[in-house]
């Protein structure tokens, strides 16, 4: 083909050619490139704080045998932020109306860059005809946090393994069946 193209001729249109082609070929990249979607925006999963709990540990056996009050269960656990905005929690509620729940150490804060902050929790039980029927199920305490942003959220949280639930349980079965809950 470009020997039926006089001489003179070849270079320029060799170079027109190339120039066509390569216009062809960057207008292509570009429609490609544009018809591809853009990815999805990413969404901190609206439980951006965790409550995980790892160790129950039973309340010894109290010395002074003329107390009428019963130890409470201390469970120690941490608040992990698995999103990407810093929140203070504030609240951490108990698992069941017939226990009560307290965290001395709230509120606590947990940011980008410090996820992870150490609770512990006091358990007592309030009322044992009650707490005798509660069983440790998926994600038993509330949690409340606040955001950076003044947003206040309220959540379903506290993962833990079999170990710390059945603590859980024994505690409860212990305490109401002592005769200073009686």
């Amino acid at each position: 083909m470009l020997e039926r193209i006089p001489s003179g001729w070849r270079q320029p249109a060799v170079t027109l050619l190339a120039l066509v082609l390569g216009l062809a070929a960057g207008a292509a990249a570009v429609l490609w490139w544009e018809a591809r979607p853009e990815p999805p925006p990413f969404r901190a999963d609206e439980h951006a704080v965790e409550l995980m709990l790892f160790d129950a540990v039973p309340p010894r056996p109290d010395s002074d045998a003329q107390t009428n009050e019963v130890s409470p269960l201390r469970v120690d656990g941490a608040v992990l932020l698995s999103g990407g905005v810093t929140s203070t929690v504030v609240q951490i509620g108990a698992p069941h109306h017939s226990l009560d729940v307290t965290a001395p150490a709230l509120p606590v804060t947990v940011s980008p860059t410090a996820r992870y902050q150490s609770v512990q929790l006091r358990m007592t039980v309030l009322d044992c005809a009650s707490a005798v029927r509660w069983a440790p199920g998926d994600r038993p305490f509330t949690i409340r946090w606040r955001d950076e942003y003044g947003k206040a959220h309220t959540d379903r949280a506290g993962d833990f393994d079999r170990s710390t639930a059945s603590s859980l349980t024994r505690y409860i079965d212990a305490v109401c069946e002592s005769p200073l809950t009686r």
